[in-house]
C-alpha cells in the first residue's frame, strides 16, 4: 500500500454481516487502485467486521473499531484518519460499479474548482435509475453550482444529486464543514447537513451515468426501510449554522430549498402517523408559502386526512 493513497475510501459498518464483503468486494473492483479502504467498525456485534478481517487479505483494506456512536460519528471516525487527497464513503450494504473511483479522479482532475463528484445510481432490488426525475429536472453533465437563478424544478431536486454511495468528496472540503452530523446520535440527515454547506459554497461534479447500486431492501436507516416514526433531519432541528456558512447571495435560494424539503418530509411525517412534527415543520419554515402548489396539498392533507386517503385510493384504481 502506498505511503500515502489518492484516495480513502471510508465503509461504515454496523451489524451489516450478511451484505459487508459485497460492499469490500466491489471497493476491490475498482479500475482506479490507488486507495485506502477503511472498514469503520461501529460497535457491531454480529462479527461483520471479523468476517472482513478473515475474508480479505488485501493491505489496502484495514478494520478500524470504535463503541456504538452512530453512522455520523463512524463516518468522522474514518474521515479524521482517512489519508487520501479525496475521500468518499460507502455504506456496508451497497456497492460500486467498477468505474466509480476511476471517473471520480478523473473528473476531478480536470476540474480542481469542484469540491465533491456525484454520480446517478440503481435502486435496488428494482434496478431503476434514480437520477431519471433528476434528468428531468434539468441535471445535466458536468461542473454545476447553485445560483440564485437555478430553476425551481432543479432547485427541488439539487441535493438529490448527493448520495453516500456515489459523493467523492475533497477531504479537506470535508472536514472544513466538520464532516457529518453527530449530535444527539443522529441517524437521519446526517449526510445532507454536510451537503447542504458543501452546496452553497462550492461547485460539484454531476456525472450522469450510474456507478453504483444502492440497495434499499437492505437499509434499516434509510427512509425506505426503516419503521414507524421519522426523527426530524438536523437540517430542521439545528439549521442555523448552515445558514451561518451560506453566502448572502444565496441565502434567499437556501431558505427555498430548505422550506421544500421541510414540506417533503411534513408529508413523510404524516405518512408515519406524526401530524404533529408535521405541523412543527409548518410553523418552523413559513416560507413553505413560495411553492404554493405543494403547500396547499400539505395544508389539505393535514385538514382532512380522510378525504386524502379517499382521493388517494381513487388515483390508484
Amino acid at each position: 500500500m502506498p505511503d500515502r493513497p489518492f484516495v480513502t475510501v471510508v465503509t461504515p459498518l454496523y451489524n451489516k454481516r450478511s451484505t459487508v464483503a459485497r460492499t469490500v468486494e466491489s471497493i476491490l473492483s475498482q479500475t482506479f487502485g490507488d486507495f485506502e479502504a477503511l472498514v469503520v467498525d461501529d460497535g457491531s456485534t454480529d462479527g461483520g467486521a471479523e468476517l472482513v478481517e478473515a475474508r480479505f487479505s488485501d493491505s489496502r483494506v484495514r478494520v478500524v473499531r470504535q463503541a456504538n456512536a452512530g453512522p455520523g460519528a463512524a463516518k468522522n471516525h474514518g474521515l479524521a484518519l482517512a489519508r487520501g487527497e479525496l475521500v468518499t464513503f460507502l455504506d456496508a450494504d451497497d456497492r460500486w460499479r467498477p468505474e466509480l473511483l476511476e471517473r471520480a479522479t478523473t473528473y476531478l482532475a480536470a476540474h480542481p474548482e469542484a469540491a465533491a463528484f456525484t454520480s446517478a445510481f440503481y435502486l435496488e432490488p428494482a434496478g431503476t435509475d434514480r437520477w431519471d426525475p433528476l434528468r428531468a429536472a434539468g441535471f445535466s453533465e458536468g461542473l454545476w453550482r447553485l445560483s440564485p437563478h437555478v430553476g425551481r424544478d432543479e432547485l427541488r431536486e439539487c441535493m438529490n444529486a448527493f448520495h453516500p454511495c456515489t459523493a467523492v468528496y475533497r477531504r479537506e472540503v470535508a472536514r472544513r464543514y466538520g464532516g457529518f452530523y453527530v449530535k444527539e446520535r443522529c441517524t437521519l440527515g446526517e449526510d445532507v447537513y454536510l451537503w447542504a454547506q458543501i452546496l452553497v459554497n462550492h461547485p460539484i461534479y454531476r456525472h450522469l451515468e450510474p456507478l453504483a447500486h444502492y440497495h434499499m431492501e437492505d437499509s434499516e436507516l434509510g427512509i425506505g426501510g426503516r419503521r414507524g416514526e421519522l426523527p426530524l433531519e438536523p437540517v430542521f432541528t439545528d439549521p442555523e449554522p448552515v445558514r451561518a456558512v451560506c453566502p448572502p447571495l444565496l441565502r434567499r435560494t437556501f431558505e427555498l430549498w430548505l422550506a421544500e424539503h421541510a414540506i417533503t418530509a411534513a408529508f413523510l411525517q404524516l405518512e408515519r402517523g406524526s401530524p404533529e412534527k408535521a405541523a412543527w415543520l409548518v410553523r418552523r419554515f413559513p416560507t413553505m408559502t413560495a411553492w404554493p402548489a405543494d403547500y396547499l396539498k400539505l395544508r389539505a392533507r393535514m385538514a382532512s386526512p380522510g378525504l386524502w386517503r379517499l382521493l388517494k385510493r381513487i388515483a390508484r384504481r
